[in-house]
Formats: C-alpha cells, sequence, structure tokens
C-alpha cells in the first residue's frame, strides 16, 4: 500500500529534489555535464540514488529537469522586463536569455551543451522537442506583437518566422557554448537574425529602422570570431 503523501513529505520531497539539482547543477558547472555522475550527486546531496530515481529520475532527466528550470527562469525575466513597444518584445528573449547567462556562464553553456547531447543522442526527444517548441512559441510571441502593431504586412505567418529565429539563435548559442564567440558576440548575432527575420515582412517604415539597427550591430562586430582557447574546448568536451 502507497503511503500517503502528507503536507510535511511532500515539502520534504521538494525540500530533497531542489537539493539535488542544485548539486547537479554545481557538478555540471565544475566538470561538464559529462560529469553528471548519480553515485556522486547522491553523495553530494545527501540521498540515496534511488530517491534521485524516484524525484527526478535518471541521469538524462536530471539533465531535461535542470533545463526546464533554465526557461522558467528565462521565462520569468521576460514577464518581468518592460517591453514598451513591440520591437523589444520581439528581442527580449535574446536580452533576457543572454543576461540570465551571464550570471554564470560556466553552467549555461554547460545546461545547453546538455540538451544538444540529449537530442542527438535520440533518448528523452520528446522532452527536448518540447524545450525547443517553448523557445519557438517566445519568438512568435514577439513578432505576432509586430504584426498586431502594424509593424509587418502579415505575408509570412508569425511561426514560421519563429522557426528561423530559434535555428539562428541555437546557432549562436552553439557556438557560444563551444567557447568559439563570446557572449557579446553571441547576443549581437541573436539580434540581427532577429531584425532580419521581421524585415522580410516589415512594413516600409519599419523596414527602415530595422536596416539601421542592423547597421549599427554591423560596426560593433570585431570582426570574424576567434578560435576557442584551449580551456573553452576542453570544457566544451
Amino acid at each position: 500500500m502507497t503511503e500517503p503523501t502528507t503536507p510535511l513529505r511532500a515539502a520534504n520531497m521538494r525540500k530533497r529534489r531542489e537539493r539535488i539539482l542544485a548539486e547537479a547543477r554545481g557538478l555540471i558547472t565544475r566538470g561538464g555535464f559529462e560529469s553528471l555522475n548519480l553515485r556522486e550527486l547522491a553523495r553530494l546531496a545527501e540521498v540515496t540514488v534511488p530517491t534521485i530515481y524516484n524525484l527526478l529520475g535518471n541521469k538524462e532527466e536530471v539533465l531535461v529537469a535542470l533545463f526546464e528550470g533554465v526557461l522558467g527562469e528565462i521565462d520569468a525575466r521576460m514577464q518581468g522586463a518592460e517591453a514598451d513597444d513591440a520591437l523589444a518584445q520581439a528581442t527580449v528573449v535574446v536580452t533576457a536569455s543572454t543576461g540570465l547567462f551571464a550570471e554564470d556562464e560556466d553552467y549555461y553553456r554547460s545546461a545547453f551543451l546538455a540538451v544538444e547531447y540529449l537530442n542527438q543522442s535520440g533518448e528523452h526527444h520528446d522532452k527536448v522537442a518540447q524545450i525547443y517548441a517553448w523557445g519557438e512559441r517566445m519568438a512568435s510571441a514577439g513578432f505576432v506583437a509586430c504584426r498586431d502593431a502594424g509593424l509587418l504586412r502579415g505575408r509570412i505567418a508569425p511561426e514560421r518566422l519563429g522557426e528561423a529565429v530559434l535555428r539562428g539563435y541555437r546557432t549562436s548559442c552553439r557556438a557560444w557554448a563551444f567557447g568559439l564567440i563570446d557572449l557579446a558576440r553571441f547576443r549581437r548575432d541573436a539580434l540581427v537574425d532577429i531584425y532580419i527575420a521581421l524585415a522580410a515582412d516589415a512594413s516600409t517604415d519599419f523596414h527602415a529602422e530595422l536596416v539601421k539597427h542592423i547597421a549599427a550591430h554591423a560596426a560593433a562586430d570585431p570582426g570574424p570570431a576567434t578560435n576557442a582557447p584551449a580551456d573553452s574546448k576542453e570544457h566544451a568536451r
């Protein structure tokens, strides 16, 4: 017979889960996602391996839970940001996410690489698909705001623009995660991708405004990305 979950027991389970995730975050920050070992994680979190399985699941499911936490934080920052115009709403997913990543680059690099690993391995592909679907919805919402403000002609569905932007965002994020570009370059490239996508369907005046934004970012561009430092490449592995 299954033991009933009392409020106190539920609270204790939640605390253990949070402690496990906090220690998992520390592990992958220090050694990359491949360093996430359930035995070591259990030792650090002062729980048993079966407890980890009961509260979260296997290693891959721990990684998914960590990244879901990242998305939740980005979402909270997007909701809290003052997007006073439609263009700000279209770019807030980039400004909010890169602002978060700047606070702990080692961890967020590893978290992104973990999700890419899960996606390529084929395991938990449905969970990874849900994560990227979230990204597309966030990007598309900004394009909907621009369309509703009369800045877009409506010839291209916002969802298609969102898909294109997410592909570019993932490319820039991957380059940053492997240390090929710095965070400032990642942010600049991701913003330019949004401006270009918007320009494909922009009204005449909005198109001119977007071209100015693109030109401003091009002027600030230091040039081609440099090779990653040796320690960055080692961390990526």
